[in-house]
Parts: C-alpha cells; sequence; structure tokens
C-alpha cells in the first residue's frame, strides 16, 4: 500500500488532537520526533503548511541561530508572527542563493584572475629569456663581421623576434579576452549585490541594506552638529488585510506604500523595507518637527484614499499606518536609536494607531 505523506501530513498539521494519532511523527526508539513541536509552532502562529514555514520552523526548534530564535520570539510575542513576516525571516535566515550566487562569480573572476597572471608570468619568463639570446646573437655579429654565417645568425635574429612577437599578441589576446569576461563578471557581481540589498517586492533597500545606510550616516555624524532623524512606521491591521483578502493583495499594499513612503526619498532621505509590514526611514540634516509634518502629510494622504481589492473587485476602504519618529542625541549609539523610534512606533499603535508621535523621555 502506498502511504500519502501529503494527506498525513496535511492531516497531522491541521488536527489539534493528533499527536497520538500521527505513525510519521514517532522514532523507533519511541521517542518524540520534533515534528510534534513543530506543527504546534505552524498551528499556534496559524502559518500554512509550506516547506518555508516547516524549515522555518525546524529551525526554530532544533538549529543554533540565536538571531532567528530571538527574532521569532519576539514578533511571537508581539502577536505578528504571520505568513509574511514567517516569509521575511526565511529570506533573511534561510536563504543562500544570492550568497552562493556571490560566491560563485567571485570564485569564477579568481580563477581568470589566476589564468591572466599565469600567462603574463610565463610571457615575461620566455621575454627575458629572449632578450638574453638577442643579447647573445648580437654579441656574435659584433664578433663575427665579415664572417660567411652572418647569414645563419641574423636569421636567427629574425626568427627569434618572430616568436617573441606572436607571443606577445597571444599574451594580448588572452589578457583582452580575461578582461571582458571580468567586466561580465563583475556586472554579474553587481547585480547579485543588488539583489542582496533591496527588497524584491517593494523594490526599496531591505534591513540587511538600511543597517549599513544607518551605520554609514551614524559615522558620519560623529562629532558633527548636523541632525539626524529615524522614523519606524508599520502599517495598521495588516494581518487582517492577508486574512480577509489574501496575500496577493496584501503584497499589492505593501507595494503602494512602499512608493507612497519613497517620494520623499533623495540622497538626505532613505527609505528601507524593515521587515513585515514595517519600514524605516532615515533623516539627514533634517529637522524632527518638520520630519513630523512630512510623515504625517503622507499618512494623511493615504487615509483618504478608498481602496480597491483589484482581483475581486471588493472594497478595502482605507488603509492607514502609525510611525514613530527619534532623533539622535549625542549620547544615543545605534542601539538606542532605534529603541527610542520603536518606543515611539509602539506608543503610536497603543494610542489608537493611523497616527505619527515623536519620541519623548517619559515613554
Amino acid at each position: 500500500m502506498k502511504l500519502d505523506i501529503k494527506n498525513i501530513l496535511e492531516t497531522y498539521f491541521s488536527d489539534k488532537n493528533g499527536d497520538e494519532a500521527c505513525p510519521v511523527c514517532i522514532v523507533t526508539d519511541g521517542e518524540r520526533s520534533p515534528l510534534y513541536d513543530i506543527a504546534g509552532f505552524i498551528r499556534q502562529h496559524g502559518l500554512s503548511l509550506s516547506s518555508g514555514n516547516l524549515e522555518l520552523g525546524w529551525e526554530y526548534i532544533c538549529g543554533g541561530k540565536v538571531a532567528l530564535k530571538n527574532e521569532i520570539r519576539g514578533l511571537s510575542c508581539a502577536g505578528r508572527l504571520d505568513n509574511m513576516a514567517a516569509r521575511e525571516l526565511h529570506d533573511k535566515y534561510l536563504r543562500s542563493d544570492i550568497g552562493m550566487k556571490i560566491d560563485k562569480i567571485l570564485t569564477e573572476a579568481i580563477a581568470h584572475i589566476r589564468t591572466t597572471t599565469q600567462s603574463i608570468d610565463h610571457g615575461e619568463k620566455a621575454t627575458l629569456e629572449w632578450e638574453d639570446s638577442l643579447i647573445e646573437q648580437a654579441g656574435h655579429i659584433r664578433a663575427r663581421t665579415g664572417d660567411l654565417d652572418l647569414d645563419t645568425t641574423v636569421q636567427k635574429l629574425l626568427d627569434l623576434s618572430e616568436l617573441m612577437i606572436e607571443t606577445t599578441r597571444e599574451s594580448r589576446a588572452q589578457i583582452s579576452a580575461t578582461n571582458k569576461k571580468l567586466a561580465v563578471l563583475h556586472a554579474e557581481l553587481e547585480q547579485a549585490r543588488n539583489d542582496a540589498d533591496f527588497d524584491q517586492l517593494t523594490k526599496l533597500p531591505n534591513r540587511r541594506k538600511f543597517e549599513r545606510t544607518l551605520d554609514g550616516v551614524l559615522e558620519k555624524l560623529i562629532g558633527d552638529e548636523r541632525s539626524l532623524i529615524l522614523a519606524f512606521i508599520d502599517i495598521d491591521h495588516f494581518k487582517a488585510i492577508n486574512d480577509e483578502f489574501g496575500h496577493d493583495c496584501g503584497d499589492r499594499v505593501l507595494r503602494l506604500i512602499a512608493d507612497e513612503l519613497s517620494s520623499m526619498s533623495n540622497s538626505k532621505c532613505h527609505t528601507s523595507r524593515y521587515g513585515g509590514e514595517e519600514f524605516a526611514i532615515i533623516f539627514e540634516d533634517d529637522d524632527i518637527n518638520k520630519v513630523v509634518k512630512k510623515v504625517d502629510k503622507c499618512r494623511e494622504a493615504l487615509s483618504r484614499r478608498q481602496l480597491v481589492d483589484l482581483e475581486s473587485g471588493r472594497p478595502l476602504g482605507t488603509v492607514t499606518f502609525s510611525a514613530g519618529i527619534a532623533k539622535c542625541l549625542k549620547s544615543d549609539t545605534k542601539r538606542s536609536l532605534l529603541r527610542k523610534a520603536d518606543l515611539a512606533l509602539y506608543e503610536a499603535k497603543s494610542k489608537g494607531r493611523n497616527s505619527v508621535l515623536k519620541y519623548s523621555s517619559n515613554l
């Protein structure tokens, strides 16, 4: 009899009373399999039974990625660990295709450089040998003026010159071909880096890129009087949108808000997708009260729009966001600045959402 593994797993993961009914979850020595805990993880957060969520559950239960486990616990405590957040976590911690692609490109580049270096070394060695031989033949010519063997010596010189020219041309051609290959690899590497730094859904810089940008801005501002403002933005009731209209609709909402927020971006304003339904904006050389007005103007414009789901034609109504904004003081570290913006965002959400709140020390 052929076992329908898919049906067994779906029955197990969807049946709350299936702990003792699923034979595939008991190992031969009678001990409970990690599948019990993974099933609990899936059911607790209402996650879909996908390969990515199973891998995330396995890593959370059995893996050793401390940062991943801490982030899962934080999202779980906040009630924000849904399919979208799980996908973000999987992309952040468990996807390896971008890294493998970069490694492959770098390996190829190193191989081409090594081949070219060997060719150049060989050419230099041959050139030195030919120079010695040419000097020797020139000495013969000077010593044998009038000698009947002069024609033979000249012919040797001609042969050596032709061989040197031919080999030099081959080396140049190989170096030129290698340079073209390296140019292609450089373009591929830039594309791979771009893929690694940008969110594929919204096309905004991702959290990895945000962290580097914030580090760079903070470094520039050390000992400087210029201002740095950080805003955290979170879409209100986003889980309800996903639950009622589906994740495709949720993706379209994310792209819409990403476009609205990125309209503020310039060389001194950096908008990123921080994760899930949360965005982060870094404002350089700006006044915090002006930043509050800018973000609030964007929030108000969005809240006046009546949105419709393109697929079903059903009205979504209004989609709003909450924001927390904090100014970086001289005494602030990166961690303390992030915490202040996060506290302000939490307070904005707690006070009813659809608002922009500036951090103050009494939060």
